[in-house]
């Protein structure tokens, strides 16, 4: 099946719009989705942050401007009175406070109505109390009063543990503020503590009723001291049945958790928006240049379709031609140079037919080679290359590649062997040079069916090398276990951290290398005979090369094969 130039061009002129834009539209998705989503991420890390920065900053607030008054034994009624009444002012959520002696018992306390109650109880057995009389200040739980307002009770040890300073401070503030915070369009904010209680919920009748949120699988990573192993987020399906994603800040000094929880579909909304963004432009864009490519396309094929139609008039002696060709370009200058062949034609046929004339009537004897030479000239005006001649240009190409290869591996060799080899070191991801490496020659052993898999026990290998160095050494090792290895062979990349370095090794199923060769094969000029291994190391500069430019990052590098079974070439990189 035959196809027209059209068509071809068309083909190719798609494949290299299409192509390339879809690549590219793909590279734009991940790196834009990652992106995206570490945005997202770290936005909502943050406003978690700033949520338990505030309720660690308030109760902390509270807790110094006790420790204010921590001589508060040491004054005299009067000013003990005096000092309750500043805390009270000084701390809008406290609603009441008091002073403990030794013993355990109340000695004085005042109420937000700055009143003094007469009501004074024993703390001897309570939380509060201890904790002061071991010299720690004390963040108890959160309890529910008989008027519904959420509390817990702070204490701070008195100066030369005379008793404690303790305080009732008032949550409903906090509650409020959870109810009000903004988590996207549906999300919310709420506070467990270690046991999974709910503290602090936007819906308040949750925390009334004394909520446990222990089988939500976020509050079990903090009651297990856990973050999401293969994720930022921890996805689950809530108690009203919605897939959403969570995380958590824990507050260490109050041993208690802030959560937000979002619906997933709201998270990755921006993502899937970003997604239709990335579709419709990148069909737009290939539409727009397919267009394009399709007028410049007919702009180049019209004219050749001219010429095509030119050169049959001239096959059915047609010689009088005018091709109507304007492009501005070297089509145009085609255009007229066939013109002028025409013409030429023409003026050669008459001169043919001047010749056949003199020959009929004077000179038909002496002319006949005459006019042999002119029908060879006649027949073989086409100038084209034949399939011979190109085959033979594309094998010098080839070859003159290969030589400018042995070429700079020898002058590299030279360089170095001189000391003159400046190495533009950088700081070298190992990982991602065999990743690279490995995908650039994978169609290749495709090709040749074989395969090349890459194996690390690292996720990133940094060393400070030339990369543009490092990279011919591993192209180098992958291109001679390719050439070394049969089809269906398998060729692996290895990379794992050893004590102060990096070891990469180079391991194929091939041939092997003969033991007389292990020694030998990294010097220069040194070839593996084809009878004894059927291989060939090209010029034998390759692996003297490769030797040479690891030893110049203060590395080392060996070999070990088993002849019919396979090799190993293992070089090392300082960290």
């Amino acid at each position: 099946m035959q196809f027209s130039l059209r068509y071809k061009i068309i083909t190719l002129v798609v494949a290299a719009i299409v192509l390339p834009s879809l690549l590219l539209s793909a590279i734009i998705t991940s790196v834009s989705r990652k992106t995206l989503t570490d945005s997202i991420f770290f936005q909502q890390q943050e406003t978690l942050r700033r949520v338990t920065d505030r309720i660690t900053s308030q109760i902390e607030h509270n807790q110094q401007a006790l420790r204010y008054y921590s001589d508060i034994a040491s004054l005299k009624k009067p000013a003990q009175i005096a000092a309750c009444r500043d805390i009270l002012k000084a701390g809008e959520a406290f609603s009441e406070v008091a002073v403990v002696d030794s013993r355990g018992r109340e000695t004085l306390k005042f109420q937000r109505a700055m009143s003094a109650s007469k009501t004074l109880l024993n703390r001897a057995n309570r939380a509060e109390f201890r904790e002061a009389m071991a010299g720690k200040s004390y963040t108890g739980q959160i309890a529910i009063s008989g008027e519904r307002h959420p509390y817990i009770i702070l204490s701070i040890p008195l100066n030369h543990h005379v008793g404690a300073l303790v305080a009732r401070m008032e949550l409903d503030q906090l509650w409020q503020w959870i109810s009000q915070i903004k988590i996207g369009e549906t999300g919310y904010a709420f506070v467990v503590d270690r046991k999974g209680n709910l503290l602090a919920h936007p819906d308040t009748e949750r925390v009334w009723a004394h909520s446990n949120f222990a089988s939500l699988p976020i509050v079990r990573d903090y009651i297990n001291n856990e973050r999401p192993a293969s994720e930022k987020w921890r996805g689950y399906t809530d108690e009203r049945g919605r897939n959403v994603v969570a995380l958590y800040e824990a507050m260490p000094a109050l041993g208690w958790a802030a959560v937000i929880q979002i619906p997933s579909q709201e998270v990755y909304r921006p993502i899937y928006n970003m997604y239709k963004g990335i579709v419709f432009w990148t069909m737009l864009w290939i539409a727009a240049f397919a267009f394009l490519g399709y007028s410049v396309v007919q702009r180049i094929v019209r004219p050749i379709t001219i010429l095509q139609d030119g050169a049959h008039l001239i096959s059915q002696g047609k010689l009088d031609i005018k091709l109507d060709i304007h492009t501005g370009d070297e089509i145009e200058g085609l255009a007229h140079n066939f013109e002028k062949m025409a013409l030429g034609l023409k003026q050669l046929n008459q001169l043919r037919e001047d010749l056949v004339r003199m020959i009929v009537h004077d000179l038909k004897s002496p002319l006949s080679g005459i006019m042999g030479s002119l029908d060879f000239l006649d027949s073989d005006m086409s100038g084209g290359l034949s399939d011979e001649q190109q085959m033979i240009i594309g094998n010098a190409k080839k070859s003159s590649e290969n030589l400018l290869g042995m070429i700079q591996n020898l002058l590299d060799v030279a360089k170095m062997e001189e000391g003159k080899m400046d190495l533009h070191r950088q700081n070298v991801d190992l990982c991602a040079v065999l990743d690279e490496r490995r995908a650039q020659l994978e169609p290749l052993a495709v090709t040749e069916r074989k395969t090349i898999t890459l194996e690390t026990t690292v996720d990133k290998a940094d060393v400070q090398a030339d990369k543009n160095l490092i990279e011919r050494v591993i192209n180098n090792l992958i291109s001679n276990a390719l050439h070394h290895t049969s089809g269906g062979g398998q060729i692996r990349l290895m990379l794992k951290s050893m004590p102060g370095s990096y070891e990469i090794a180079v391991a194929d199923n091939g041939v092997g290398v003969p033991k007389e060769y292990l020694e030998k094969i990294f010097e220069k000029f040194v070839q593996v005979k084809r009878a004894e291994a059927k291989l060939r190391s090209g010029a034998g500069l390759g692996l003297t090369f490769c030797k040479m430019a690891v030893e110049a990052h203060g590395g080392n590098i060996r070999v070990e094969s088993e002849l019919n079974k396979g090799s190993s070439f293992i070089f090392s990189l300082p960290r």
